[in-house]
């Protein structure tokens, strides 16, 4: 009977949100499906194409395009997890702990920035945060806030990451609204870029925010989403972010001075 009890208040805690957020409905049991399990290794084999692009064949833009996959899926799951999850300070500070476990790798290979565990840790406060405002006004001054310091502080996604994180928490179980709100927000971004190109007159603002339109092509594969979990390898993730890094960063002047990459 216990066990009834916790399992029906989870899913009550599950199943909507004060933002409007429903719970991802039961999958149709028809076509191809992913659990949590393969998306995650789906986002993180587009993240190391992403990285190999930036760092080792900057001109293969199609490589950043591919990794443009990794951030919905990652953002995707991160709600999902939150929705879930029973214990939600354990999931901020297992974020914050492999997130400053990390800083150091990521900095060794770029040279500036925070890495992306902390666009997740604060797209979960930003979420954690805004189901407790009862003001629309107010979640919306938040997110500007946040936007604005996300930039500044140089979160690896900038404002982007976090808002990605919003917007599937605000859409969540409503998909239409979740394409809707998804692409608004890339072609807002995109555009609002492509001024600051036009005024500072340095392209490369304007090119990797066209590029993140490419995370559109994330839809599909969320849509296939069945709900489940999978394989619990809560860890994975945060082990192949840096050690991908320290790979990539080793193998790097190897093949530069083989003649390959950048």
């Amino acid at each position: 009977m216990a066990r009834r009890l916790v399992k029906s208040a989870s899913a009550k805690k599950g199943n909507r949100s004060r933002l409007g957020g429903k719970a991802v409905r039961s999958p149709v049991k028809t076509g191809l499906r992913f659990d949590a399990f393969t998306l995650k290794l789906i986002a993180i084999a587009a993240m190391a194409a992403d990285h190999i692009g930036a760092l080792i064949y900057p001109e293969a833009l199609w490589l950043r395009v591919v990794g443009r996959l990794a951030m919905p899926i990652i953002a995707f799951l991160l709600v999902e997890g939150y929705h879930h999850t029973q214990h939600l300070g354990r999931y901020l500070l297992r974020l914050l702990v492999f997130a400053v476990l990390a800083q150091p790798i990521y900095r060794l290979v770029f040279p500036h920035g925070l890495n992306v565990l902390f666009d997740l840790l604060v797209g979960l406060c930003v979420i954690w945060a805004a189901e407790r405002i009862r003001s629309r006004w107010l979640v919306a001054g938040l997110l500007l806030v946040v936007s604005f310091a996300s930039f500044y502080i140089t979160l690896d996604w900038w404002h982007l990451g976090v808002l990605m994180v919003f917007v599937f928490h605000s859409t969540r179980g409503r998909f239409g609204w979740t394409v809707a709100a998804l692409g608004g927000l890339l072609l807002a971004n995109a555009g609002l870029f492509a001024v600051v190109s036009a005024r500072t007159g340095d392209p490369s603002y304007q090119l990797i925010n066209f590029i993140n339109l490419g995370c559109m092509l994330a839809l599909p594969l969320l849509s296939r989403y069945n709900g489940q979990r999978g394989r619990d390898c809560r860890y994975l993730f945060y082990a192949f972010y840096p050690a991908h890094l320290l790979v990539i960063y080793a193998i790097r002047p190897l093949l530069e001075r083989a003649g390959y990459g950048f």
